[in-house]
């Protein structure tokens, strides 16, 4: 392996504070779209990452080097793990590795490239779209009901779930807007932070 595309104690430091601050982004949003569950829920994760995308690149193209991706889904399961969802660890974990895929192959220096980043995170987030599917497939009611959602409500989402319309929308819809996101993210990265000297984009 590459030296310069090994990470480093400093690297493992940035992932760290970024995903968070991703969680906290897409956290955010999605408490302010929280009225709209009961008639767009699948469209809500899609929303999310169009938000947390400069952040994520910010993270990436700082890094520059490989599983950075990967990490930052990692730290994303891990979080949700210790809210009492644990299948989000190994759910988030394949949702990173395949966004990892989409960055190859290359010498290096995609790692660096936006347009590479983009289409990585959009990989990642067609499962993170998936997400509240897949806690209803694997715990059903009972998750959302130690929750206090309403029976209206958790019905809404059961339907939802189990409808391939919906879910595939749902995941579509999540692609396009952080692809979406990564592009108007490049531009502020590149007006902002490029230019400040704060990142070097090959």
């Amino acid at each position: 392996m590459n030296d310069s595309l090994k990470l480093q104690a400093k690297d493992f430091i940035s992932i760290g504070l970024y995903s968070i601050l991703i969680y906290i982004v897409n956290a955010v949003v999605g408490i302010a779209l929280s009225p709209a569950i009961f008639a767009a829920m699948p469209f809500i994760s899609g929303v999310c990452l169009f938000f947390s995308a400069t952040v994520y690149l910010l993270m990436a193209i700082r890094v520059g080097k490989r599983w950075t991706l990967f990490l930052m889904a990692v730290v994303t399961g891990i979080i949700y793990t210790l809210m009492g969802v644990a299948l989000m660890l190994p759910f988030f974990a394949v949702a990173g590795f395949i966004g990892e895929i989409m960055l190859l192959p290359g010498n290096g220096y995609q790692y660096r490239q936006a347009n590479r980043q983009a289409l990585a995170y959009a990989a990642y987030g067609t499962l993170f779209g998936m997400g509240s599917f897949v806690t209803v497939y694997a715990l059903g009611s009972s998750y959302f009901e130690k929750i206090n959602y309403s029976q209206e409500l958790i019905e809404q989402i059961i339907e939802f779930a189990y409808s391939p319309i919906w879910m595939i929308s749902g995941m579509v819809f999540s692609f396009i807007l952080a692809w979406l996101g990564s592009i108007l993210a490049t531009r502020i990265l590149n007006k902002h932070f490029v230019k400040a000297g704060y990142l070097i984009q090959q």
